[in-house]
């Protein structure tokens, strides 16, 4: 647990020194996009912000399923926790004026705990997809990613389960909607 705030502090404090010189921003939503039926919140939107030194190329850094939970049920006390982050760089090219291809990696964890069990998971992905401005502060993507997840277990106080897995487009794709600060500059 210790590793997970020092990192988290780490990746902070690059965050805010990389943001002092960025000369573009953005700050949206993040959902995922499905198809047919699906269960759970209807809009399962998260925070995300963007910046760089151009729409070109940006760093990204977002929450990822953040939820707590508390029920009694029969004298019982249930409690659950999740939470989890990603990091990482999108490079943006130009197919039309307002059409870019964007592709980049992204590496975090997710962290979710109950009163006996707690699961550690980290992951690095590659993002695929395509960003639409609207107009100059408005843009919406759709990104498809890879991902190589491994996740470690504990229950009853001890560390027994891990898995690894590996995926070619087995996650949801990603929905983004963000509001740029600055308008664009392409270098």
């Amino acid at each position: 647990m210790k590793s997970v705030k020092l990192w988290s502090l780490c990746l902070f404090f690059f965050g805010f020194f990389s943001n002092v010189q960025a000369q573009y921003r953005e700050v949206g939503l993040i959902t995922s996009a499905s198809m047919g039926i699906m269960y759970g919140p209807v809009l399962d939107a998260r925070p995300m912000y963007k910046w760089g030194k151009s729409i070109a190329r940006v760093s990204t850094i977002r929450a990822e399923r953040t939820y707590m939970n508390y029920s009694k049920y029969q004298d019982n006390h249930y409690f659950s926790l999740s939470t989890g982050f990603f990091a990482g760089q999108e490079w943006r090219k130009p197919v039309t004026d307002r059409l870019y291809f964007l592709h980049g990696p992204e590496i975090g964890t997710y962290y979710s705990s109950s009163v006996s069990y707690a699961n550690f998971a980290p992951s690095v992905r590659y993002q695929i997809g395509a960003l639409y401005q609207v107009n100059e502060r408005l843009n919406i993507a759709l990104t498809a990613p890879m991902s190589i997840t491994t996740s470690f277990g504990k229950s009853n106080g001890i560390w027994n389960q891990s898995a690894l897995s590996m995926g070619l487009f087995s996650e949801n794709n990603l929905l983004m909607l963000t509001y740029a600060f600055e308008k664009r500059v392409r270098k």
